[in-house]
């Protein structure tokens, strides 16, 4: 009997130590749970938004007519659909104003090129005639000079009489006459120097305006092209601001289009949170109305505090003011326009992974 009750004492002993291990490992389980907890989803900031499409606004560098609206608003709208057709009578005016600055410019250097070429060729023309002149003086008193030499070689007698006097007279009038062709050709060659750069000058000028003409000519006619303007993608027409016939000043808008389905998310961050969330952040967006989540990124973020729109508000007589967010959504997300949302940034853990899969 005894030994029965050391048995059933040892028993409830074991049982005893073990569910105390098993509390402890409880404890220490919920302690862990609970710090990975404040890690990895304590603190993640959430908050309301819009659902939106950015918009695309169709407007010209110079003032139009439209001549024939092809759109309505509403409408969907495909990669080369016609949306407008304008009429550009000022630019038209422009262009062929250009065109003839253009053939005056080309004109006026041919003829400033012409004049320079005529200018150069009479100096050429003068500085010959004049050359060959003195040269034939100093050919001329060379000879006599040479025939006087030998004269005075022969009659020694006459040795230190006017014959020498005449020599040295006529040595140096060939010398001066030497003197006065190097100036001759000199003075010459730099006034074809100075008409020959001025030539380049007057080139590198004239191709300069030319250039510029020329590009000026190709962006007018680039615009041109610009008449009659077809959508580049698939959108639906936001607003129409031009009637048919109507004038449009430049960089005036003519119509918007806007995206069939939302682009981006406008959340607002409430003031007291307004940097509780950086730009570069994943973040998850759900519909309020029916629960469909999708992920997103922060991809700005305004400067300043602004009200919340009223449809935010629970009590739109008590205004809340906030900070505005940016946030790029995939383009089929499957909301709807105007639909609101509730943003919540992804973070700790499932950031990191969310990371390191769009790094992938």
């Amino acid at each position: 009997m005894e030994k029965l009750k050391d048995s059933l004492s040892a028993f409830f002993d074991k049982k005893t130590i073990i569910q105390k291990k098993m509390a402890v490992a409880w404890i220490a389980s919920v302690v862990v749970l609970f710090i990975f907890g404040m890690i990895f989803s304590g603190g993640a900031v959430s908050f309301n938004g819009i659902a939106e499409a950015t918009e695309t606004s169709v407007s010209l560098q110079s003032a139009v007519e439209v001549i024939k609206v092809h759109v309505q608003v509403g409408e969907e709208v495909h990669e080369g659909d016609t949306l407008v057709e304008l009429s550009l009578k000022d630019l038209r005016s422009q262009l062929t104003e250009k065109k003839r600055e253009l053939e005056s410019l080309e004109g006026r250097g041919t003829q400033n090129s012409a004049t320079v070429d005529q200018k150069i060729a009479e100096i050429q023309a003068d500085l010959n005639t004049r050359s060959n002149t003195l040269k034939f003086e100093i050919r001329k008193l060379e000879d006599e000079y040479k025939q006087n030499k030998a004269i005075a070689s022969r009659l020694k007698s006459l040795k230190g009489g006017t014959s020498s006097g005449d020599s040295d007279a006529m040595a140096i009038r060939i010398k001066s006459l030497k003197q006065e062709l190097a100036v001759l050709q000199s003075n010459a060659a730099t006034q074809i120097k100075l008409l020959r750069g001025s030539q380049g000058k007057q080139v590198k000028t004239t191709s300069a305006e030319l250039d510029a003409l020329k590009q000026e000519i190709k962006m007018l006619e680039e615009q041109l092209e610009e008449e009659v303007i077809v959508a580049k993608g698939s959108y639906v027409v936001a607003t129409i601001q031009a009637r048919e016939g109507e004038k449009v000043d430049a960089f005036n808008p003519i119509l918007t289009l806007t995206r069939k389905e939302p682009t981006q998310v406008r959340g607002y961050l409430n003031e007291n949170l307004y940097d509780g969330i950086e730009v570069g952040a994943y973040v998850e967006i759900k519909s309020a109305a029916k629960g469909h989540v999708v992920q997103g990124k922060v991809i700005g973020m305004s400067s300043q505090i602004v009200p919340f729109p009223i449809r935010l508000l629970k009590m739109p007589e008590f205004p809340i003011y906030g900070r505005e967010v940016n946030i790029s959504i995939p383009e089929n997300s499957g909301f709807l326009l105007g639909e609101k949302v509730i943003v919540t940034e992804i973070s700790g853990l499932k950031s990191l992974m969310t990371k390191t899969e769009g790094d992938k």
